[in-house]
């Protein structure tokens, strides 16, 4: 019973911090277009164009009024201060930009697929590359399509990856320590961004808190991987009166053979920084699409924001970050868009990302997730794979 109360006040706390950023999310949003006079007034109806001169609009009862711009308030930067709402943001995407999003992050679960197949051949377990895409389109899907989050994605690979295999706690182990070199490239390189970033822009509030868990991170590796720690002695003492304790040793071992691979860790550490960076470039087009003024000089500022918010969304709390993801986008990007235009962007990057990974669905669906050849073993079952080429390292 305990443990359904704790169960049940844990996922109330979640979906009480969900509903609380969505709420401070939701303020400001509107419908229609704000345009904010010099003389503090405003108007409500919708943009119809702004020119040097003066700006077209056209009310809410229907009428088309032209307000010369001298009569329009300005930002600290010189900009009209136009509140665009949600009616604009969606009406004025560049349907041609939000291709190119997709285009752009399309791509990044083949190598994504490969550097779980690298990982897995560190721990002797030979799965081809076909499967593992499989299993990465299905688990990317399940991340982002149930309420569950990534926890129901690295449940499904992990288990089905066993499948594959007779060293089944070694294979879900793999999928704990993808998981883990993508966080650990995503807390390293939103720590160096928010390093170098100015002390008086919106990164600096960050700063302590983003290399504190860097540092404790690193502090905790370097006590794991430490010969003085002799907690191991403690487990493998454990581990003779309960045999539970033999898959954490097991666990234990497969961290440490991926730590002896150098070269596949420093391979796969690389390639997840570049995926990174490639899926975020495609959140930075998406900006671009729902009207964001994003630019070729503020693309490093973009990527660093981005990188936070996918920071932040790998915290414990709401499934995918919902609702404070969309906090953290309106913390920053506050300047360059009304909070209108800033949701549809939030919302536009979630609809990229689900339809880049929508090929998973139909990998679920027909179950192509499953080995499809148990060849008999020395009295075990073993999937029978093709070998496939080490990497160049």
């Amino acid at each position: 019973m305990g443990k359904r109360v704790k169960k049940i006040g844990v996922n109330l706390l979640r979906i009480g911090i969900c509903a609380a950023a969505l709420w401070l999310v939701a303020r400001g949003v509107t419908y229609y277009d704000h345009v904010n006079l010099a003389d503090g007034a405003k108007i409500v109806g919708d943009v119809v164009s702004v020119s040097s001169d003066d700006l077209t609009f056209r009310q809410k009862s229907g009428e088309t009024m032209v307000v010369p711009n001298d009569r329009v308030a300005r930002d600290s930067g010189g900009l009209l201060k136009v509140d665009y709402g949600l009616r604009s943001a969606w009406r004025n995407s560049k349907g041609g930009l939000l291709m190119l999003a997709l285009f752009i992050h399309f791509p990044v679960v083949f190598p994504q697929a490969l550097r779980f197949q690298w990982l897995l051949r560190a721990q002797s377990i030979r799965l081809s590359y076909w499967e593992s895409l499989k299993l990465s389109f299905a688990g990317n899907f399940l991340n982002f399509a149930t309420p569950l989050g990534s926890h129901a994605g690295d449940a499904f690979k992990a288990y089905f990856a066993s499948l594959h295999t007779d060293r089944k706690t070694e294979a879900v182990a793999t999928v704990v320590l993808d998981r883990i070199i993508g966080l650990g490239t995503l807390l390293l390189t939103a720590a160096l961004i928010t390093l170098f970033a100015s002390r008086e822009g919106k990164l600096a509030v960050l700063q302590p808190y983003v290399l504190g868990l860097l540092g404790a991170a690193i502090v905790g590796l370097l006590l794991y991987f430490s010969p003085l720690v002799r907690w191991r002695h403690q487990l493998e003492a454990w581990s003779k009166r309960a045999p539970a304790f033999v898959h954490v040793l097991r666990i234990d071992k497969a961290a440490r053979t991926l730590a002896a691979h150098r070269g596949v860790l420093l391979t796969a550490i690389l390639l997840t920084a570049f995926l990174q960076v490639l899926a975020l470039s495609a959140y930075i087009v998406v900006a671009s699409a729902t009207g964001i003024q994003a630019g070729t000089a503020n693309y490093f500022e973009f990527l660093a924001y981005f990188y936070t918010g996918t920071l932040v969304q790998a915290l414990p709390g709401p499934p995918q970050g919902l609702g404070t993801v969309e906090l953290t986008y309106r913390y920053f990007f506050s300047p360059y868009g009304s909070p209108s235009q800033i949701i549809c962007m939030a919302l536009a990057i979630r609809v990229v990302v689900l339809i880049c990974a929508l090929p998973g669905l139909l990998v679920t669906l027909t179950g192509g997730y499953r080995p499809k050849q148990i060849v008999e073993i020395a009295g075990e079952n073993s999937l029978a794979t093709p070998a496939v080429q080490e990497p160049i390292i």
